[in-house]
């Protein structure tokens, strides 16, 4: 790249309202609401660093570029020009981040590599210096935008680290909605130590005077002190949905182990009846059915205490012995309805969580299946190693639940792991999916559903990936 500004007639007025100075290496940061407000913002920053006969360094998103590109030419600058002369460089950054992401992290030796390219094509001035280096980026934002907080901070950490090595101002944008989610406070203050500027968005930065912003600072104190408030009232009421959630699941259950254990007991019943009045050498044979039969009832006892006994503590669970043992435990259901299971375990990883809940996440499964499918009907089971539909790629097992039920309707898709919302009007209370989805999530994993509920074709299948994580299981944690 060599220099020069590609300056037209109408590019002084960029100058009449210069950003402050900014020192080599700054790395800032700007938050915003509106893309206009950034766009802006941008525009007097690139402006002025072209017609300084500086080099700057754009990458963003298709949107961003043009509309930028269009600003700054209705502003008298030519970017043919300044390109041809290497002063203007224009990047996709979905594009870019290709170039050096895998398995959903930032590669450091591909990031340099990748970089340390383009800003080594900069040629020195005609006194031999390296110009001037502003760079605007939306990588990161991209990678925070679709829930990849680690990779965003870890990309942010290389860019400072490419900062000791190269001489260049770097420029970052968020736009503010992606931070409304919960749980994002510390990755949020991570996020701005990684930068030497935080710039708030244009509802601060517009304002005037200092008694404006100091008034500002009190409102936004006085938001924050509420939100908190609220979100400590809202997780109360959550825990006591959870409860709730659970003495129903023990009802539900309770009523299968009864189903379960009145089999047995009647063989019991009509095995020491018939030992009662049969001739003496057949007495053995029938106080052996009681026996078996007795063994089948303890059987039950422990599996359903298997499933109540809740620890604090994580261990290693396999998700198929899981099932089995659902699935004995509601064999009652399956058989009053002549339900077939078909079971096609391909593999699958370890998986270290509470074996208490994620029981009751296939329970909830598995009930809701078999309510939904007619006499006859099919389940169709299906685990799998897999790896996770995020961006972090992690290894795991993906469990499938199939069902040919009446399936759900387009319409009903979306609020299914909202609390309250059943489409079991008779009988369900609307906690069942919005629990496992709480679970799965706190386990690091993921649930998705997909459904038809047409005359032809009706079913329902929900898959649920657990992580493995391995150096937990390793360490015995």
């Amino acid at each position: 790249m060599s220099t020069g500004s590609g300056l037209t007639g109408n590019a002084s007025g960029l100058m009449r309202n210069p950003l402050p100075d900014v020192q080599p290496n700054t790395h800032c940061v700007q938050f915003y609401d509106q893309d206009s407000y950034l766009l802006d913002s941008l525009t007097k920053l690139i402006g002025t660093t072209l017609m300084a006969g500086d080099v700057a360094i754009i990458i963003a998103t298709p949107e961003h570029r043009q509309e930028l590109a269009e600003r700054l030419k209705a502003r008298g600058l030519d970017l043919e020009i300044t390109a041809n002369l290497g002063s203007y460089c224009a990047l996709d950054a979905a594009e870019a981040l290709s170039a050096f992401m895998v398995q959903g992290l930032a590669n450091a030796a591909l990031f340099r590599s990748f970089m340390g390219y383009i800003l080594s094509s900069i040629k020195p001035t005609a006194e031999g210096k390296l110009p001037r280096i502003v760079l605007f980026g939306e990588m990161v934002a991209l990678l925070w935008a679709d829930g990849n907080f680690d990779a965003a901070l870890q990309l942010e950490r290389l860019w400072n680290d490419l900062a000791r090595s190269h001489s260049f101002q770097l420029y970052c944008a968020y736009p503010m909605k992606v931070f409304s989610q919960e749980g994002q406070n510390q990755a949020f203050l991570d996020l701005c130590a990684e930068h030497t500027r935080v710039i708030p968005t244009e509802d601060y930065t517009a304002l005037t005077g200092e008694d404006n912003r100091l008034r500002h600072i009190a409102l936004l104190q006085q938001r924050a002190l509420a939100a908190e408030t609220e979100a400590a009232g809202r997780l109360r009421a959550e825990e006591a949905l959870r409860s709730s959630e659970k003495l129903a699941a023990t009802g539900r259950l309770a009523a299968s182990i009864a189903h379960e254990i009145n089999n047995p007991l009647e063989a019991i019943s009509n095995a020491i009846y018939l030992a009662r009045s049969c001739p003496p050498e057949e007495v053995a044979t029938y106080l052996k059915i009681a026996d078996q039969e007795l063994a089948r009832v303890a059987q039950i006892t422990k599996r359903t205490l298997g499933f109540y006994r809740e620890t604090a503590t994580p261990v290693v669970v396999k998700l198929s012995s899981l099932i089995d043992d659902l699935l004995l435990l509601f064999n009652r259901k399956l058989k009053t309805k002549n339900l077939s299971v078909k079971k096609q375990y391909r593999g699958e990883l370890e998986i270290w969580g509470l074996e208490g809940e994620l029981r009751q996440v296939f329970a909830n499964q598995i009930v809701n299946a078999i309510y939904a499918m007619p006499d006859n009907g099919c389940l169709t089971i299906r685990i799998r190693r897999s790896k996770s539909w995020g961006n972090g790629q992690a290894p795991g097992t993906a469990v499938s639940l199939i069902d040919n039920g009446s399936g759900i309707s387009q319409e009903s898709m979306p609020k299914i792991f909202d609390p309250f919302f059943t489409t079991k009007q008779d009988v369900g209370n609307g906690l069942g999916l919005w629990i496992t989805h709480d679970i799965v999530s706190r386990h690091g994993g993921r649930i998705r559903a997909r459904s038809k509920d047409g005359p032809d074709v009706s079913g329902t299948i929900f898959t649920t990936f657990l992580p493995h994580h391995k150096e937990n299981i390793e360490a015995g944690a």
